[in-house]
């Protein structure tokens, strides 16, 4: 299928919570407020912008659906319980749907990756509540079982994390699911490979993947909206190539950052071999560690 340039500036936004008013103490979490996430929806309505699914995506592909002139994709990672009560009456009422991944494990009853301590819980949807969701017309993807970082662990562990999410939450379910979200973004080669191979046909990140949309299918770059997204910022997100300006951006950071580790290094080589290695050596090896971008 040749695709229209339309449907290549597609651009997907990822949300985590929503939640009713701000939050008293500093949280580990993104999130919104719903007064500011129904004026974003209501943004995105006026604009002209058709909120789809990884679904109807599928759907295009196979020449079954025509999509709408704007089309836009809004997820949400974690499967809390707040995108239930704060997130779904918002779109419910503007005719809107979303993609939401939730946890494969389905024993775990809050986000313990977030929460900063016992009175900081950060409640997750029951099985019911998702298939409630589901039927609604919300798309269900899968987070991983445990929300690990996967890049960090063995390929049978990745494989465990990765099928038997999708089996989990298809047992709930009762139907097929297509999409996957990486926890904190945190994905290579072989953990995309492992993926596909799980029998996804879609996956997200966030800062990874390609600018253009559906030029990488197991790493759908997101953009992401938090309580520090201004109402300027959302717009221009809309309205500008955003995913180009953060593609770019990140690709110069990745640059210029290599260019100066592999620099230090040569310092650090040339002093050491001279005999002449000082102890802010040491520092300046762990200062440009890539792995924290």
């Amino acid at each position: 299928m040749k695709y229209s340039n339309r449907i290549l500036k597609i651009k997907v936004l990822m949300y985590h919570r929503v939640l009713e008013e701000e939050p008293e103490k500093e949280s580990r979490w993104h999130y919104v407020t719903v007064t500011e996430f129904r004026k974003q929806m209501s943004m995105i309505d006026r604009l002209g912008f058709t909120p789809i699914t990884f679904s109807d995506y599928q759907l295009f592909v196979e020449d079954k659906l025509t999509l709408p002139s704007k089309p836009i994709i809004i997820t949400f990672d974690d499967g809390y319980l707040d995108t239930l009560e704060n997130a779904i009456p918002v779109l419910n009422e503007l005719n809107m749907r979303a993609v939401i991944f939730v946890m494969g494990n389905r024993k775990l009853k809050s986000a313990r990756w977030d929460e900063v301590d016992d009175f900081d819980t950060c409640p997750l949807m029951t099985d019911e509540q998702i298939r409630t969701v589901q039927n609604m017309g919300f798309e269900i993807g899968a987070h991983s079982l445990d929300h690990y970082p996967l890049t960090g662990l063995s390929e049978e562990d990745i494989v465990y994390e990765v099928s038997r999410s999708k089996q989990a939450i298809e047992n709930v379910l009762g139907k097929p699911i297509l999409t996957f979200s990486y926890p904190y973004g945190s994905v290579d080669d072989r953990v995309k490979k492992i993926v596909s191979n799980s029998g996804f046909l879609f996956a997200c990140g966030v800062y990874s993947g390609a600018a253009r949309f559906s030029q990488t299918m197991m790493d759908f770059r997101r953009l992401a909206i938090h309580h520090e997204t201004s109402r300027f910022k959302f717009l221009a997100t809309l309205l500008l190539p955003y995913q180009y300006i953060e593609w770019l951006y990140f690709r110069l950071k990745n640059r210029m950052t290599h260019d100066v580790k592999m620099e230090a290094d040569s310092t650090i080589k040339s002093r050491s071999s001279n005999g002449t290695q000082k102890s802010e050596d040491y520092a300046m090896q762990n200062m440009f560690n890539t792995n924290s971008l």
